[in-house]
């Protein structure tokens, strides 16, 4: 791996320093706000000026990078930085005046890399050590979304692009209708995965062993916690800290669910007899190459990779050419995703002319 690519991962860092710097130096316009308008407008402008990396990992560098400790220190550091900027926000919230502006832009930025957050945990969680799994569960808990890992990786990637899958969104759908099928589909999922494993062990789903149960309670108890801390130092400052915990978990479960949507829109796996279906493949997932936005993702947008190798670390995910391709990176595809009709103009075209040559893609 190329030194500059190694080091481009320090982007995913860009979003915690910008909101800490649009807060006390974004005045009262529109640089409050700069986090988002890096995000979601410089960064699909740089992917487009950089283009895009193709570049898989020679096989005789696979093991150094897998045992390069660099990479797991970056997406380890992410869960404290989140704590971190919960705790830098709820003191913003009770030390300083009460605006509304600010507190909107404290928000939504919070919330914007909140999101990371949650594919910081997606990564960990595919990790079989205790610490890993632990500091993939503390990062969801801060986003009241403890509950994915479970759906995620016992639902989600046994499921995929079929209708069992409550996160592949269908051809037509509109992100809106995803996100309400996606986000209580998900839930409800993970409980009945956890309902049933208990269940072997002759226990009740609503044991202390569930999982979903505990992140859920840990939610409540973090939340509470800050909330009732900054009330003691200030009475009125429960309501707008209450506001401020819920509505980056908000933002950051939509944003999260709105990249499931990009990642499988329209794909659909060969149904093979009444109760399965083909296995899941590089062709399964949506591709994209976007140079800085992979990045500062970790590699999320190598999606087809990780599907077909879902234990991979982020650092050797490859570019699987023969799966479908997203014309845009993250960022600007969920842009694109929130008005239905020109989301369709684009990608429907692409995702029937890949369909109509699927049968002979031959994936090595």
């Amino acid at each position: 791996m190329l030194t500059i690519k190694k080091l481009g991962f320090l982007l995913s860092f860009s979003l915690p320093l910008l909101n800490v710097w649009a807060h006390y130096y974004g005045g009262t316009g529109i640089l409050l706000f700069f986090p988002g308008v890096f995000a979601y407008i410089i960064v699909p402008f740089l992917d487009n000026l950089i283009g895009n990396d193709a570049q898989n990992i020679a096989k005789n560098d696979l093991e150094l990078l897998t045992q390069d400790r660099y990479f797991d220190i970056l997406v380890y550091s992410h869960v404290y930085i989140q704590l971190l900027s919960i705790l830098w926000g709820a003191f913003v919230i009770y030390t300083e005046p009460f605006s509304l502006l600010p507190f909107l832009a404290l928000l939504i930025n919070q919330g914007f890399y909140a999101s990371t957050i949650i594919n910081v945990a997606h990564e960990l969680g595919h990790r079989q050590s205790k610490v890993a799994q632990w500091h993939a569960r503390f990062g969801l808990i801060m986003v009241a979304y403890g509950h994915f890992i479970v759906e995620h990786n016992k639902g989600h990637h046994v499921h995929v692009a079929t209708p069992l899958d409550p996160a592949t969104s269908k051809k037509n759908q509109t992100v809106y209708a995803f996100w309400l099928q996606t986000v209580i589909g998900s839930f409800n999922s993970a409980w009945q995965l956890e309902k049933k494993r208990l269940s072997k062990a002759n226990l009740s789903a609503w044991s202390l062993k569930n999982q979903v149960l505990q992140d859920l309670v840990f939610t409540i108890l973090v939340f509470v916690s800050i909330t009732i801390f900054a009330s003691v130092l200030k009475s009125d400052s429960w309501l707008p800290i209450s506001l401020f915990l819920l509505g980056q978990s908000a933002i950051a479960i939509l944003s999260l669910e709105s990249v499931n949507y990009i990642e499988h829109y329209g794909i659909l796996r060969k149904k093979i007899s009444d109760s399965r279906y083909e296995r899941v493949n590089p062709l399964h997932s949506w591709n994209s190459n976007h140079s800085i936005s992979n990045l500062m993702l970790f590699q999320l947008q190598r999606h087809s990779d990780h599907h077909a190798n879902a234990s991979k670390p982020y650092q050797i995910l490859n570019h699987i050419e023969e799966s479908p391709q997203l014309p845009y990176g993250y960022p600007l595809m969920i842009m694109l995703a929130l008005a239905p009709r020109f989301f369709f103009k684009k990608i429907n075209p692409i995702l029937e002319s890949w369909e109509s040559k699927r049968l002979s893609l031959v994936i090595n």
